[in-house]
């Protein structure tokens, strides 16, 4: 069996390995805290600053995510949804770089400028066809 140990170590992993890949040219600039949060029917992930921005910033996942029947790559999607808001300034340190966080269809639009439309796609697509089954077998 896998420990809860296990899985936060494998979520910084992931989260660690998805801001080498896609945003080293920003750099994380402040307290970044990456982990499982509460279970939520309708939330996937959430990123909030901790006392201030200034100080850090705590991305939270649904940990229905760590459910076998999850794609990983379900996963990477909402890490890279959660990681574009910190970087674009929402709930970080960072010069926020819009208004509101989805208006526009921002997130989207980084999330293509990384390459990221297949895996946007095939991950929205798979939330609106299962993501009812998840919560069927966890609530």
């Amino acid at each position: 069996m896998v420990s809860a140990t296990d899985y936060d170590k494998y979520l910084a992993a992931k989260a660690a390995a998805l801001i080498r890949e896609n945003f080293a040219e920003r750099g994380v600039t402040n307290l970044l805290v990456v982990r499982w949060g509460r279970k939520s029917k309708r939330k996937l992930g959430h990123i909030t600053p901790m006392q201030s921005a200034a100080f850090g910033s705590i991305i939270e996942i649904n940990p229905l995510l760590k459910s076998l029947e999850v794609p990983e790559y379900v996963l990477d999607y909402v890490l890279m949804h959660e990681l574009t808001h910190y970087f674009q300034g929402f709930g970080s340190n960072h010069e926020r770089k819009h208004k509101h966080p989805h208006k526009g269809h921002i997130v989207e639009k980084e999330l293509a400028r990384h390459g990221w439309e297949e895996i946007t796609e095939k991950s929205e697509k798979w939330i609106k066809e299962n993501w009812k089954n998840v919560i069927a077998k966890n609530y």
